[in-house]
């Protein structure tokens, strides 16, 4: 089961999961993002447990694109992001001046949009 703590190699994020009650809950630790294995399990088809164990390979693994908002400079919330141009757009239609999104992988690599 992969419920834990996660930290990125450059020890930068850590991702947490846990399962109370079987309420799978997955996030970035301090920041408001987070989802459930419900919400990924009706999003893949696939079973709850299976579904979690894919996006935490995925992120783990320098697969899936993490985004970082900032507000005036300060970090505000990060995501697994399943489209990065979407969230560029969205900051710069949406957000104010001082708004700002950076994308990384797991391991520090900076993405560029």
């Amino acid at each position: 089961m992969p419920v834990g703590e996660y930290v990125s190699p450059d020890g930068q994020l850590k991702f947490i999961v846990t399962c109370p009650d079987g309420d799978w809950t997955i996030g970035f630790d301090g920041y408001p993002w987070h989802t459930h294995g419900s919400v990924l399990a009706a999003l893949t088809g696939q079973d709850e447990v299976v579904a979690v164990e894919r996006l935490l390979a995925d992120l783990i693994g320098n697969v899936s694109v993490i985004t970082l908002a900032r507000r005036a400079g300060k970090l505000v919330d990060i995501w697994v992001t399943d489209d990065p141009a979407k969230d560029l757009s969205s900051c710069k239609e949406y957000g104010s001046a001082e708004d700002t999104v950076e994308f990384r992988l797991w391991n520090g690599t900076s993405v560029k949009i």
